[in-house]
């Protein structure tokens, strides 16, 4: 943020007509990089209101449409500023920290702060979304990773990794890693043919769209092979809403369990249903309510948790969250009724 305020403070003293040329700036440096040149490209992109996303969303990645783009956003940018200076009058802002050597100083009128604001907004936008996808992936690991670890599951390499994978085939699991395409946060082997699929994350009573699209790409998959895999599905969330019918028939329809992270023991109710599809026994089952919080603090001490971040680049990550998803975790709310 510190940055951009500089580049505008800057570009007041340098150039002239500065806002006025900004859009046509931004346009040209976003053409002329190359696609992989986020240094370049992103900047260019908070200036005229933009984020990867965005361009994903709004200009459908096509570059025909961002000169009419252009032109909506200058429009909008003028009308905020006519608004702004009748609802709080002529306002104007000096830099006093940028001044050049005969003393001036750089000034923005309402047009020039709103621009700069749009600028920062979009800026954030960036970066909390790449926090955000960071933080996810982080989370997905370390939680599922100690809970199969809890239930005597050891850790291996996903098939078809560069890793050796010792050979095991039975009682272990595997992490999503960024280098495949990602299908599920971890995928448990009981043994051969008999699996079970993890996806998690936060979803939140306003939004079962997520839970219904993870299904649904489930569903698909067993379409295409046939149903004859024995691979059951576990989708752990935060919660659901109350209205959630939707997501439960998809889930019944592919034997698939919805398990929430609101209840006050998830982990156990978690392994209880795990036990009862696939078949075998542990004592987090049956420990009772009120010693499941020591139980699990205790095993949480001896689990090694950083090799659970083997294999993950946080620079694949940080890619990741500009690359659109089947399944995005920023997902349009779909009204139920």
């Amino acid at each position: 943020s510190g940055a951009l305020l500089t580049l505008f403070a800057c570009g007041f003293l340098e150039v002239d007509n500065f806002t006025g040329q900004l859009s046509d700036m931004a346009v040209e440096q976003i053409k002329t990089s190359k696609r992989s040149d986020s240094a370049s490209i992103w900047p260019a992109q908070w200036l005229i209101g933009l984020t990867g996303k965005s361009v994903q969303n709004v200009l459908r990645s096509d570059p025909a449409l961002l000169e009419e783009y252009i032109a909506d956003f200058e429009a909008a940018i003028q009308q905020a500023a006519e608004k702004c200076h009748q609802e709080m009058g002529d306002l104007r802002i000096t830099l006093g920290f940028a001044e050049d050597a005969e003393g001036r100083r750089a000034e923005l009128d309402w047009k020039d702060i709103m621009r700069f604001t749009t600028a920062i907004g979009s800026q954030t936008l960036t970066i909390r979304g790449s926090d955000k996808s960071i933080y996810g992936k982080l989370f997905e690991r370390l939680v599922l990773g100690s809970f199969l670890t809890i239930l005597g599951f050891g850790r291996v390499n996903p098939p078809g990794s560069n890793a050796d994978t010792d050979g095991k085939s039975e009682n272990v699991f595997w992490l999503s890693d960024s280098s495949s395409t990602r299908e599920t946060d971890a995928t448990l082997l009981l043994r051969p043919g008999k699996l079970a699929r993890f996806d998690i994350g936060f979803i939140g009573p306003g939004n079962s769209e997520i839970s219904k699209d993870k299904l649904s790409r489930y569903e698909r998959e067993m379409e295409t092979a046939g149903g004859v895999h024995s691979s059951i599905s576990f989708i752990v969330v935060d919660r659901l809403p109350a209205k959630s019918k939707k997501t439960k028939e998809a889930a019944d329809r592919i034997g698939a369990e919805i398990v929430q992270m609101s209840m006050q023991y998830w982990p156990k109710y978690l392994a209880r249903r795990l036990g009862e599809r696939l078949g075998f026994k542990h004592e987090l089952q049956d420990i009772p309510d009120n010693q499941i919080r020591g139980y699990l603090a205790s095993k949480l001490q001896t689990i090694p948790v950083q090799d659970f971040l083997i294999g993950v680049s946080l620079e694949d990550i940080e890619k990741e969250a500009e690359l659109p998803e089947v399944e995005d975790e920023i997902a349009w709310v779909e009204d139920e009724e």
